[in-house]
Protein backbone atom coordinates (compact mmCIF):
# COMPACT_ATOMS: atom_id res chain seq x y z
CA UNK A 1 0.00 0.00 0.00
CA UNK A 2 1.73 3.13 -1.44
CA UNK A 3 0.89 5.93 0.87
CA UNK A 4 2.50 8.51 -2.28
CA UNK A 5 0.50 11.03 -3.69
CA UNK A 6 0.54 11.74 -7.50
CA UNK A 7 2.30 15.10 -8.35
CA UNK A 8 3.37 16.79 -11.67
CA UNK A 9 6.76 18.50 -11.57
CA UNK A 10 7.16 21.79 -12.77
CA UNK A 11 9.82 24.08 -13.90
CA UNK A 12 9.29 27.68 -12.47
CA UNK A 13 10.96 31.11 -12.31
CA UNK A 14 10.17 32.83 -9.15
CA UNK A 15 11.06 36.58 -8.58
CA UNK A 16 11.58 37.90 -5.15
CA UNK A 17 12.40 41.71 -4.45
CA UNK A 18 16.11 41.09 -4.20
CA UNK A 19 16.22 37.58 -6.12
CA UNK A 20 15.71 35.14 -9.12
CA UNK A 21 15.02 31.77 -8.54
CA UNK A 22 14.83 28.96 -11.30
CA UNK A 23 14.24 25.23 -10.30
CA UNK A 24 10.94 23.49 -10.25
CA UNK A 25 7.92 22.38 -7.61
CA UNK A 26 5.74 19.79 -7.48
CA UNK A 27 2.37 20.09 -7.69
CA UNK A 28 -1.00 17.95 -7.50
CA UNK A 29 -1.98 16.41 -10.17
CA UNK A 30 -4.43 18.65 -12.50
CA UNK A 31 -3.58 21.56 -9.97
CA UNK A 32 -2.49 25.17 -10.55
CA UNK A 33 0.76 27.14 -9.18
CA UNK A 34 -1.40 29.22 -7.43
CA UNK A 35 -3.55 26.85 -5.49
CA UNK A 36 0.09 25.82 -4.23
CA UNK A 37 0.24 29.50 -3.33
CA UNK A 38 -3.14 29.53 -1.57
CA UNK A 39 -2.79 26.48 0.77
CA UNK A 40 -2.95 28.51 4.18
CA UNK A 41 -1.75 26.43 6.44
CA UNK A 42 1.95 26.33 4.08
CA UNK A 43 4.32 29.45 4.57
CA UNK A 44 6.74 28.53 2.30
CA UNK A 45 7.12 26.56 -0.98
CA UNK A 46 9.91 24.23 -1.51
CA UNK A 47 12.12 24.48 -4.62
CA UNK A 48 14.05 21.57 -5.57
CA UNK A 49 17.17 22.16 -7.93
CA UNK A 50 16.97 26.01 -7.42
CA UNK A 51 19.74 28.26 -8.88
CA UNK A 52 19.81 31.43 -7.10
CA UNK A 53 20.64 34.65 -9.41
CA UNK A 54 20.71 38.32 -8.21
CA UNK A 55 17.71 40.34 -9.72
CA UNK A 56 19.04 41.26 -12.42
CA UNK A 57 19.77 37.77 -13.90
CA UNK A 58 23.53 38.22 -14.83
CA UNK A 59 25.04 36.73 -11.32
CA UNK A 60 24.66 33.06 -10.16
CA UNK A 61 24.74 33.19 -6.64
CA UNK A 62 23.66 30.15 -5.45
CA UNK A 63 23.11 26.29 -6.22
CA UNK A 64 21.39 24.18 -4.38
CA UNK A 65 19.33 20.81 -4.47
CA UNK A 66 15.95 22.25 -2.16
CA UNK A 67 15.73 25.41 -0.99
CA UNK A 68 12.23 26.85 0.51
CA UNK A 69 10.76 30.24 -0.43
CA UNK A 70 8.80 32.20 1.76
CA UNK A 71 4.96 32.92 -0.40
CA UNK A 72 5.03 36.23 1.31
CA UNK A 73 8.42 37.34 -0.32
CA UNK A 74 7.51 36.00 -4.18
CA UNK A 75 6.51 38.73 -6.09
CA UNK A 76 6.18 36.74 -9.76
CA UNK A 77 6.22 33.53 -10.38
CA UNK A 78 6.19 32.23 -14.11
CA UNK A 79 6.09 28.46 -15.46
CA UNK A 80 8.73 27.95 -17.61
CA UNK A 81 6.70 25.21 -19.65
CA UNK A 82 4.08 26.95 -22.29
CA UNK A 83 0.66 26.38 -20.33
CA UNK A 84 -2.90 27.66 -22.03
CA UNK A 85 -4.04 30.21 -19.73
CA UNK A 86 -7.06 29.82 -17.65
CA UNK A 87 -8.82 32.92 -18.30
Amino acid sequence: MSLRIPKERKEVVIFTRNHKIEGEIYLLMDSRISDELNVRVREFVPVTNARVYSLSGDSLLHVADYVTVNKHSIDLILSKQNEPLDL
